[in-house]
């Protein structure tokens, strides 16, 4: 038998490991459930309710709203105080507040439970996407991160077929269906009690022994926990308020990693969650008949770019992954703002292109964001990069159905592909490739501590690794 010592990097993989990867996908789902069943939920909702155009786009993007302060504060604070301790708590909110949607008497009420939903969701992605890469050897990582957003869109689209099938229930079909994310988010939040610290967390904070034992009781004998005590950046214990982290991004140079992680992700999920959460209005503004039905339809194709993605992502590279998407989905925007005319069979398959497109890419917004940043930094860049992709998506959100009441859908279709256009130079100019690093070695890490003239310029954005 071989006992030889393993760095983490390079563990096979175990049960553990399955398990890490399983329950950080429970936020995910969550948030694609949350968001892919109020745009079913909608159109009942605005009548119920007597809103209008305005109403609607805050509704639809209230969630994304929350999930701004949840990834800005909860980022920071999942590096000062550890990833296992809020690790339940954010589902448990999800939960007491799916349920109570049942009883939202007004546009207000509904509009603060989501927006509380999506802080509690904001803050799952720095926390769970940190925990799993953290554990996860270096060929698991990526696939594994890039699942992730496969299960957001298994749950985008389960949450259309439960909307679809709940929707003859009646005048008050949208409060079950509203109601109905408490349940996945129970199940997630059984699964996830008892996970541990982070190793790589414990150790930079110093708290060696506790890593130690981590390792040994999760990851086995063959784990090489010097080795990996040897590369993980210990820091002092930070003063004053948990933001102050997000300073010390660019304090110590991880500026341009914060503006390309931020930028490329709000320029995939801007035009995707304005398009996705208005994609039965767009259909039969295009001249779609059944457009619920032909919504489901469109909607898993997401899951079948996702899961691409997924399998390609280590042969074919991040930066390649990201620049193809990118291209495809804006030209496939492009060609519907284009040709509003088109017959349904083409309107249905353009939209088919442009999930398909997106969620390939989309595999990218867990990766980039958690290799490129160290341990005592991760969930600190993670949550700007997820705050500030919400200020996007909550903005095209909102501005769609303003802008096509004004201007017409191909009006709208535009703006979403010149979004993607911007995407598509700021990723050419600086995705990096990091498929083939530690992540010592994708953060930079090792490089910076031993001084600027030894550090490798193949992992910071705008100089890509070849």
């Amino acid at each position: 038998m071989d006992t030889r010592e393993v760095p983490l990097d390079d563990l096979p993989t175990c049960r553990f490991h399955r398990k890490v990867a399983f329950v950080a996908a429970g936020g995910p789902f969550c948030d694609g459930y949350l968001l892919g069943i109020i745009a079913v939920a909608l159109p009942t909702i605005a009548t119920d309710l007597g809103m209008g155009s305005l109403g609607e786009g805050l509704i639809g993007a209230s969630a994304l709203m929350g999930m701004f302060l949840g990834g800005l504060i909860f980022g920071p604070l999942t590096d000062r105080l550890g990833r296992s301790g809020m690790y339940t708590v954010n589902l448990l909110v999800f939960v007491v507040c799916s349920a109570l949607q049942f009883f939202a008497g007004d546009a207000v009420s509904l509009f603060l439970m989501r927006f509380v939903m999506g802080v509690a969701l904001g803050a799952d992605y720095p926390i769970a996407t940190a925990l799993a890469t953290e554990f996860l050897p270096r060929r698991l990582r990526g696939p594994v991160l890039a699942s992730l957003v496969l299960v957001l869109w298994v749950g985008f689209t389960a949450s259309y077929a439960v909307g679809y099938l709940m929707a003859g229930l009646g005048d008050g079909a949208w409060r079950w269906m509203l109601a109905s994310a408490a349940v996945p988010s129970f199940v997630f939040l059984l699964l996830r009690l008892g996970t541990p610290e982070s190793p790589r967390w414990l150790l930079s904070v110093g708290r060696i022994d506790e890593a130690r034992a981590v390792v040994a009781e999760h990851l086995g004998p063959r784990a090489d926990f010097e080795a990996l005590a040897a590369e993980t950046r210990a820091v002092p214990v930070r003063k004053g308020p948990a933001l102050s982290g997000i300073g010390e991004l660019f304090r110590r140079g991880y500026g341009p990693m914060v503006a390309f992680c931020s930028i490329f992700w709000v320029c995939q999920v801007a035009p995707s969650f304005a398009v996705k959460t208005f994609q039965p209005q767009l259909l039969t503004s295009l001249g779609v008949d059944n457009a619920l039905g032909a919504s489901v339809l469109v909607q898993s194709f997401a899951i079948v770019g996702t899961a691409l993605g997924m399998l390609v992502i280590n042969a074919l590279g991040r930066r390649t992954l990201l620049l193809v998407s990118t291209a495809v989905f804006t030209v496939a925007l492009l060609v519907l703002g284009i040709n509003p005319w088109a017959t349904s069979g083409l309107v249905i398959t353009l939209f088919i292109v442009f999930n398909l497109a997106e969620a390939a890419g989309a595999a990218l917004q867990f990766v980039y964001p958690n290799e490129l940043f160290p341990t005592d930094l991760r969930g600190t860049g993670m949550g700007v990069a997820t705050a500030v992709s919400r200020i996007g998506s909550a903005t095209g959100t909102f501005l769609l159905p303003l802008t096509t009441d004004r201007w017409g859908t191909c009006t709208g279709l535009y703006i979403a592909a010149g979004i993607g256009a911007v995407g598509f130079a700021v990723s050419w100019r600086m995705a990096p490739e990091t498929r083939r690093l530690s992540l010592a070695q994708a953060s930079g890490a090792e490089e910076r501590d031993r001084g600027p003239r030894q550090q490798a310029d193949t992992t910071r954005p705008g100089r890509p690794a070849r």
